[in-house]
């Protein structure tokens, strides 16, 4: 009589049958086709005056029947995976379409300077400031100009920039960034949140997720966090 499925009955490369050592066995990944496989090898093979006990030939069939279910449960779930996936993209495509030509408010230290006039900005102080610092860098990271505001009550405070350099030079177009340093009466630093105000111009859509482009600067989509129509 031929051994159970799940000990030592395997197949060489050339169609014969070949016995598995149970170590063999145990090391063996079997997948579904291996598993239907063994089964009709061992019918084939098993005596015909004395077949296998036809108990434990059912309990394979239902081990192979789970087998079967687990590998299509999973298949299933990879559908829905990219199901849901291409409709949060949709979602998110359609989300920023809507945004094309109004004005949005988003987190970003980023300020875009083109013809001489710059992107609006703000940034909400999480208390009261005895002293705010804001602080303007180039593209390459260096600095071009230091701002001083004095105290601030704490809340949302816009600040705007000429485009000049400490010198008084107008620097050229391009993407700049701006960083605010506040600190309270006790010299402790406040928690400070940065924002920029821009017209959405594009949408689009790339490996990291959905960008906007605002006033020439790319944002994500999940940055902004307020919307209004132009004026």
């Amino acid at each position: 009589m031929a051994a159970s499925v799940s000990s030592s009955i395997g197949q060489g490369s050339d169609g014969s049958v070949a016995v598995l050592s149970p170590s063999q066995a145990i090391q063996k990944d079997m997948g579904k086709e291996d598993f239907l496989r063994l089964l009709v090898t061992q019918l084939r093979y098993q005596d015909p005056l004395s077949p296998d006990d036809p108990k434990e030939f059912v309990a394979q069939l239902a081990q192979f029947s789970s087998l079967e279910q687990q590998i299509n449960a999973n298949q299933n779930l990879e559908s829905v995976g990219q199901s849901v996936s291409s409709l949060k993209e949709s979602l998110g495509m359609s989300r920023g379409v809507n945004l094309l030509g109004k004005t949005v408010k988003g987190l970003s230290n980023s300020l875009s300077l083109s013809g001489g006039r710059v992107t609006g900005a703000s940034y909400q102080l999480a208390g009261e400031a005895k002293d705010v610092t804001i602080t303007i860098f180039d593209r390459a990271g260096g600095l071009v100009r230091t701002l001083k505001s004095g105290s601030q009550a704490a809340g949302l405070h816009q600040f705007a920039w000429d485009g000049k350099d400490a010198h008084g030079n107008t620097l050229p177009d391009g993407t700049y960034t701006y960083q605010v340093a506040a600190t309270d009466s006790q010299g402790k630093s406040l928690e400070v949140t940065n924002y920029f105000t821009g017209r959405v111009q594009e949408v689009f859509q790339d490996q990291r997720g959905i960008w906007l482009k605002i006033d020439g600067r790319e944002v994500p989509l999940d940055n902004i966090v307020s919307v209004s129509q132009p004026s």
